[in-house]
């Protein structure tokens, strides 16, 4: 797909965000260039909403919302405009009837929190739930120490996580982990081995991003057998895309969440003791 760029935010990274991440973004139409040319075909699906997509879009690929009369674009997954007409019938009548009347901001806000309760609804029923719209969570007044296993040639991951931890406004963290920008002064193994004993002592909860567990097993393993000598609990994080996790990672986990912000931050609430 050849997305156009230009200063401000691009296409490019507003797809990267959205399929790698699940996400839904929030985009005012003067941030980014015109629609893609690719994008040659769209669906009205409430009154004043036509989502712009693909002829052949696959589940992956992105999909653009334009809420008429205004200047913002939601993008989200087009797996989730499929699931949107799907359930389209449960969309309240009087809901619909303020659509046809209201526009602008109005119109915003009702799409918007329809979308996150998708994603949501989404999110729980990936991690095993019975279903439901998945709740943001409410972090307790204290702070929470945090240690995400990883390797420095994944710090995408790393810094993707820490990301959504920094932008949870509820939620007061300290970062125990190891980034590439601030390495412990080690000699050797053994002596490494020590010093992330130290960091994991004092945490309260240990994220391992899945996803590298096959290229890292040694040293991942590692910081779940210290988790373990520790108990501190351990929250898996799936691989981008995937439905299944690392047997390892699995087991000894409390609880595996995907690459969503309320999933990730739900469990380190929700077990940190």
């Amino acid at each position: 797909m050849d997305l156009p760029d230009r200063s401000g935010r691009t296409w490019q990274e507003i797809r990267h965000n959205v399929r790698y991440n699940n996400s839904l973004e929030y985009v005012q139409q003067d941030e980014v260039p015109p629609i893609p040319y690719d994008f040659d075909a769209h669906t009205d699906v409430l009154p004043g909403v036509r989502v712009h997509h693909q002829s052949w879009a696959s589940s992956n690929d992105i999909a653009i919302w334009e809420p008429g009369n205004t200047n913002v674009y939601f993008v989200t997954r087009y797996e989730l405009l499929k699931r949107f007409i799907e359930s389209k019938d449960e969309v309240a009548g009087d809901v619909l009837g303020i659509l046809v009347l209201a526009g602008g901001a109005v119109v915003v806000k009702i799409l918007w929190d329809i979308l996150n309760q998708l994603l949501g609804s989404e999110s729980s029923k990936s991690a095993g739930s019975t279903g439901g719209i998945q709740q943001r969570p409410r972090p307790e007044n204290r702070q929470y120490n945090v240690f995400i296993s990883h390797a420095w040639d994944y710090n995408d991951d790393y810094e993707r996580v820490v990301e959504f931890l920094d932008d949870f406004d509820e939620l007061e963290w300290q970062d125990h982990s190891v980034p590439l920008t601030d390495p412990l002064d080690t000699v050797n193994d053994v002596h490494l081995r020590a010093r992330l004993r130290d960091q994991i002592r004092t945490t309260s909860v240990v994220l391992v991003l899945a996803g590298m567990y096959s290229a890292h097993r040694e040293w991942i393993q590692n910081e779940i057998e210290l988790a373990d000598e520790f108990n501190k609990p351990i929250v898996g994080i799936r691989p981008h895309g995937a439905k299944q996790t690392p047997n390892v990672v699995e087991e000894a986990a409390v609880e595996t969440v995907g690459w969503r912000q309320n999933s990730i931050v739900g469990a380190i609430v929700d077990h940190t003791g």
